[in-house]
């Protein structure tokens, strides 16, 4: 079983740790440990399962744009989500909300 978003999937690009987590929602996983590996991913894996959501974690991306790129290419939407590995930065959501409305 397979998260499906309209005809396509939801692909997460993640280490092994993390990945039967993203299983455990039905998306398809792809292990990746390197930079290398994920731009393999999102350019040949995304494609052939027809992954129109590309969940990446953080610490895997060294270029953001590029595997954004790659993955409108590809026909899918990137969303790169923190880990572990990486720093949390503090939220204001007041100024999202405010962004978002068109005030900021």
């Amino acid at each position: 079983m397979s998260v499906e978003s309209g005809k396509g999937r939801i692909m997460a690009i993640s280490d092994p740790e993390t990945s039967p987590l993203f299983r455990s929602i039905g998306a398809v996983t792809v292990e990746a440990s390197n930079w290398q590996e994920v731009l393999r991913a999102i350019r040949d894996d995304a494609p052939n399962h027809n992954a129109k959501i590309i969940l990446v974690l953080k610490h895997l991306v060294e270029d953001e744009d590029t595997a954004r790129t790659e993955a409108a290419r590809a026909g899918a939407t990137l969303l790169v989500l923190p880990s572990i590995q990486e720093r949390a930065e503090p939220i204001d959501v007041n100024k999202l909300i405010a962004r978002a409305l068109g005030f900021g």
